[in-house]
């Protein structure tokens, strides 16, 4: 037998051997037989949560906005007097700031061509007569004549009364030139259209005027009553002004307020500038007002019918669409909104929305659609 085997060292060791394996399987029969540990609450799955929301009850309302838009006052009646015919200024009766009457005399023009082509109508107009009657008197004589057989040829007869009729129609186109030679004469006198102000006056005595496309002489304008222009966007054409009264201002009277009427609407859009022109009616019977100046006029505006209004955060926006968030029956829809006119605190929208609805008032794209939700609507809401 080895010795190795038999020396008290190899007994030590296989000694000590078999003691660690006597522990590691009891070890291993102690895991096996131990039950797994309990879950913590730390991880158990939270039960699912529905969140409570603000909410409104979408009801029509019709609300009013005061808008101030840009205007310009102008006069009521405005006219640039010229002369017809080429002619020289003989007197000019007025001058800028004369207050005038309707057919006062305001400037008187010499044209002497125009005089001559008169005197020498009339002269014709004259002789026309003249020819005129006297072939009218051998008609009535060829005529008496022709009444006794065989004194007259038929034939003669005939040609008297054509150079009658010849006669008489020369003498009416001579009269009819006359006339509207004397026409002419009487617009060398320039007399007022209407009553008003001499705004303008572009021409001196001796002056020489009748170009067309020069300034005219005179200007005059009716400032009693004005008109006030406003350019009104195209966005605020679908509302009406709630008071056909209006005030504006002007920077001339400043916290000064003038009244006006609504009267007149373009009823089609500039395609410049896709605004519509609203005319509106201003006293002025002293005078305070000109015409020429701009205002500002505060149109309270309102739609015809009743309409739709939500909180701004109540109308989200993103790159593809803008729309409101709708909970109906639990869950959300997403719903399709444009925008109309804006408030201090609230906006219009138009879509498919109805009465009732019950609206978020604060939409998010974090909500999708078909999220389970709780609406609570805010008693102010309701």
């Amino acid at each position: 037998m080895d010795n190795n085997f038999a020396s008290p060292s190899f007994a030590r060791r296989a000694a000590g051997l078999g003691l660690a394996a006597v522990l590691l399987g009891a070890a291993a029969c102690q895991s096996n037989d131990k039950a797994p540990p309990a879950a913590t609450p730390a991880t158990t799955p939270a039960a699912a949560k529905t969140d409570t929301l603000a909410a409104l009850v979408l009801q029509p309302q019709q609300l009013t906005k005061e808008t101030a838009l840009p205007g310009e006052l102008l006069a009521y009646e405005r006219v640039e007097l010229r002369a017809k015919v080429p002619a020289f200024v003989r007197r000019m009766a007025v001058d800028i700031g004369a207050v005038v009457r309707r057919g006062q005399v305001l400037a008187v023009l010499d044209a002497p061509e125009s005089s001559a082509r008169l005197a020498e109508a009339t002269n014709a107009a004259q002789a026309a007569r003249s020819r005129a009657e006297g072939s009218a008197a051998t008609l009535r004589r060829t005529l008496a004549a022709a009444e006794t057989p065989g004194v007259i040829a038929a034939a003669e007869v005939d040609r008297a009364r054509s150079v009658a009729q010849a006669d008489a129609a020369g003498y009416a186109a001579a009269r009819s030139l006359v006339a509207s030679l004397r026409d002419v004469e009487k617009y060398l006198t320039l007399r007022a259209p209407f009553d008003g102000i001499v705004s303008q006056r572009n021409a001196d005595v001796g002056a020489l005027v009748g170009n067309a496309a020069g300034p005219p002489l005179l200007v005059v304008e009716q400032t009693r009553r004005l008109r006030l222009r406003v350019a009104v966007p195209e966005a605020a054409t679908g509302q009406d002004v709630q008071q056909k009264g209006i005030e504006f201002t002007v920077k001339a009277f400043p916290g000064q307020p003038f009244k006006a009427t609504l009267a007149r609407q373009a009823a089609s859009l500039s395609a410049a500038t896709r605004t519509e022109t609203w005319e509106f009616d201003v006293p002025n019977p002293d005078g305070q007002l000109k015409p020429g100046m701009f205002a500002t006029a505060r149109l309270p505006l309102a739609r015809a019918g009743d309409s739709f209004y939500v909180p701004f955060a109540a109308v989200t926006t993103t790159l593809e669409k803008s729309f409101v968030i709708r909970v109906k029956n639990g869950l959300v829809e997403w719903v399709d909104a444009a925008k109309g006119t804006s408030y201090p605190e609230q906006v219009e929208i138009f879509g498919a929305v109805q009465a009732g609805d019950t609206l978020l008032l604060r939409a998010t794209e974090e909500l999708k659609p078909g999220t389970r939700v709780v609406a609570k609507v805010a008693a102010a809401a309701l």
